[in-house]
């Protein structure tokens, strides 16, 4: 929380001291230009990526998948809209580099690898026990989303009412 509130607080900070060297160095009318320029072709790649996107959803959920990809896509290509269309240099190389395809899908693998650790699961969505990675929509033999021989780990509890 306090590294969110950190960001808030510098990057606004950080921003307008370069746009105010930039506009120093250029010139108020080529910095503005600069600025409108990027929220522009942010904005049209921003709805390529978008519809891209959005195909890739409609492929994903017709072949009967998790869309869980296109999902964190849409999802990074709204941050990278937000960030285009707020006025500065940092955010606009952000935003570009969460725009385009390869930006995203090393921010998904750092996403991935830090989620991972955090949930004590390996990276790449395999379970511990099985080489497959857990399906809820396949209907195995042991019920949906199941392997055969998948070890279950249930405790039995009775409980009591006590007043």
């Amino acid at each position: 929380m306090i590294r969110i509130l950190a960001l808030l607080l510098i990057v606004p900070f950080v921003e307008l001291v370069l746009l105010l060297w930039l506009a120093d160095r250029i010139g108020w009318l080529a910095t503005v230009g600069i600025i409108v320029g990027t929220a522009l072709l942010g904005a049209f790649e921003l709805r390529r990526e978008g519809l891209r996107c959005w195909r890739r959803f409609e492929e994903t959920v017709h072949r009967g998948e998790l869309p869980a990809e296109p999902l964190l896509d849409a999802l990074l290509i709204l941050i990278a809209g937000a960030l285009l269309l707020t006025p500065g240099v940092i955010t606009d190389m952000v935003g570009f580099a969460l725009l385009f395809p390869p930006g995203r899908a090393w921010i998904r693998a750092y996403l991935r690898r830090r989620l991972a650790r955090y949930l004590h699961v390996p990276a790449d969505g395999m379970s511990f026990s099985s080489a497959e990675p857990f399906d809820p929509f396949h209907a195995g033999p042991d019920g949906p989303g199941r392997r055969s021989g998948a070890q279950d780990h249930v405790i039995d509890v009775e409980f009591k009412h006590t007043d």
